[in-house]
C-alpha cells in the first residue's frame, strides 16, 4: 500500500507522499529558522551587554575623575618653599 517515495512518478500518483515531503521539507525550515533567530538573539545580547559595559566603566571612570577633582578643590596644596633657589 505505500508507494516508493524516491520515484517522482509515484509522487505524482499519491498526494499523501507529497504532503508527507511537504510537510518533512517545512519543519526542516522552520527548524532553520529558529537556529537562525536564536543567533540573532544572542549576538543581539551580547551586543547589548558590551555597551552596558562600556557605558559603566565610562561612569566609573568620571565618577573616580570628578572624586579627585572634587578631593584637590577643597583641599589645595601649599606651595613648598625651597631655600636653595633665594640664595
Amino acid at each position: 500500500m505505500h508507494a516508493d517515495i524516491s520515484k517522482p512518478e509515484t509522487i505524482e500518483q499519491d498526494p499523501e507522499a507529497l504532503l508527507r515531503l511537504l510537510d518533512l521539507e517545512l519543519r526542516q525550515k522552520r527548524a532553520l529558522w529558529q537556529r537562525a533567530a536564536a543567533r540573532h538573539r544572542t549576538s543581539r545580547m551580547v551586543g547589548l551587554f558590551s555597551i552596558f559595559i562600556v557605558i559603566a566603566a565610562a561612569f566609573l571612570a568620571l565618577f573616580f575623575l570628578f572624586s579627585q577633582a572634587n578631593e584637590e578643590r577643597t583641599n589645595p596644596r601649599s606651595p613648598t618653599i625651597s631655600n636653595s633657589a633665594g640664595r
